[in-house]
């Protein structure tokens, strides 16, 4: 008995996954890895899965290049730089252990990172105490930068968030600024992208920013991954990786 000839609904089928496949070039998604405080989990949005910044700019990197892209999210409200080290090491108890043993496995990943801003608000309310918070965050943000760039090759593409200030203004803009010049002394030493929040915030507070609260609306959720955007320009298509 002859075999029957596919039907064309199944023809198309095929025809479909040959198509897709031929666009994607068969290669696997990309990874974006999310990384910090509460800003990387989206805390303040109407739906951080789907509002934070984090899930705006893996649809900006699937946009711009054409592929899909896996986001990995480690972000931690709360977490502090020393708190962000843990016990490296360990995975357990890190989540740059975490963060190191995804990139091992994801060469050439993106990554945004955001801290800071918890490193300032447990620091006491004295000059000396704030001071040596500052110093402290930026020794541990070195080693976070060398222990991320360190763990693939290529390296990971690394974009950090600059602190914005809740309260233009206010006293604690000295320290905020105190904390950014770290942060861009930093980016500048392992060749980390910079996102600057607080020119895409400056003149916007009451839009991009919950009342009586230092966590972004939905809006400022979206200016934030407009500024990433900006910061790490992502070729189109198959130039992208």
């Amino acid at each position: 008995m002859r075999p029957r000839a596919p039907t064309i609904p199944l023809l198309i089928f095929v025809f479909a996954a040959l198509l897709a496949g031929s666009c994607s070039g068969g290669r696997p998604p990309l990874v974006y890895l999310s990384l910090g405080d509460s800003l990387a989990v989206g805390v303040g949005s109407s739906d951080p899965p789907e509002r934070g910044y984090a899930p705006l700019y893996e649809a900006h990197l699937e946009r711009r290049t054409g592929r899909e892209v896996d986001l990995i999210q480690l972000g931690v409200s709360g977490e502090t730089s020393e708190s962000f080290i843990g016990s490296y090491p360990d995975p357990a108890g890190s989540q740059l252990a975490r963060a190191e043993e995804i990139l091992r496995r994801s060469p050439g990943a993106f990554v945004s990172l955001s801290l800071g801003g918890n490193d300032l608000l447990q620091a006491p309310d004295d000059p000396e105490r704030r001071r040596e918070a500052v110093e402290r965050f930026g020794e541990n943000l070195d080693r976070i930068f060398e222990t991320l760039h360190g763990a693939s090759e290529p390296p990971p593409r690394i974009s950090v968030l600059l602190l914005y200030s809740p309260e233009p203004g206010g006293p604690a803009d000295g320290w905020i600024a105190r904390m950014n010049a770290e942060i861009l002394a930093c980016a500048r030493r392992h060749g980390a992208a910079v996102a600057n929040t607080p020119e895409l915030f400056r003149g916007h507070e009451e839009e991009y920013l919950r009342p009586g609260d230092i966590h972004p609306t939905d809006a400022g959720y979206r200016a934030i991954a407009r500024a990433l955007e900006r910061a790490h320009p992502v070729p189109t298509g198959q130039d992208a990786g």
